[in-house]
């Protein structure tokens, strides 16, 4: 009986060691090759007074995924995926050294971070790359937001029947000669580009704007607003 209750203790000291955080959480692993980087991300967000967003930075069980943006001279964006109980948390943070800004739901932090950059956009597929990533990393948090190519691209629920087997087809037939790529034409020293973009239910046409410095002005078109589609994350 003292063996077992000795071995128990021991047992329980080691699942209670590298906790921390809310509960359900991993423990964040101390060898982890991006380690340092999750650190600086997240001091200087909580400088910023983004506290949860820091902590899921760093928390155990989280992903930093770096996204390809060859114009950034010297910025970096990351995408930052961590999954708490059934719930899905995706974030999209900007780093440039010891300042990080958190994207997720801020235009105008993007404006931030190509400014500090110094972003020049001297082509279309530049100017379409950067305008992909406004569209990508600032989406509102828990909604379910992305870019379309194609009508086929739609999430549309599965198994739908009746009315919303017929709306979904009638999307299809109308917008399949409308819904393309992003593609980008030349405006003043910048470029105009058009994406399609499904947010929550609504098929939209974003028009964005985008400077020489990668400045983004955009506006939005709902074309469809109740698309058959799921739309939370």
């Amino acid at each position: 009986m003292i063996v077992w209750v000795v071995v128990a203790a021991l047992l329980g000291a080691a699942g209670c060691g590298g906790g921390g955080g809310e509960s359900g959480s991993s423990p964040t692993p101390n060898k982890r090759p991006d380690e340092q980087l999750r650190r600086t991300i997240a001091a200087s967000l909580a400088q910023q007074g983004r506290a949860r967003e820091a902590s899921i930075v760093t928390r155990g069980g989280s992903r930093l995924t770096p996204l390809p943006a060859p114009f950034l001279r010297g910025w970096k964006v990351y995408q930052v995926d961590y999954r708490q109980g059934a719930h899905p948390i995706r974030l999209h943070v900007a780093n440039g050294g010891a300042q990080a800004l958190l994207l997720t739901g801020a235009p105008k932090a993007f404006g931030a971070m190509t400014a500090a950059d110094g972003t020049e956009i001297r082509d279309a597929s530049a100017a379409i790359g950067l305008a992909r990533l406004f569209l990508e990393s600032t989406r509102q948090p828990g909604r379910l937001t992305y870019v379309v190519g194609t009508v086929d691209e739609i999430k549309f629920r599965p198994n739908i029947t009746g009315d919303d087997a017929a709306r979904r087809d009638r999307v299809i037939a109308e917008y399949r000669p409308v819904v393309k790529a992003p593609a980008a034409a030349a405006k003043g020293n910048g470029f105009a580009v058009t994406a399609f973009v499904v947010r929550d239910r609504a098929l939209e046409r974003r028009e964005l704007t985008v400077g020489p410095d990668g400045r983004i002005r955009e506006k939005v078109v709902t074309l469809v607003p109740d698309l058959p589609v799921p739309y939370t994350v």
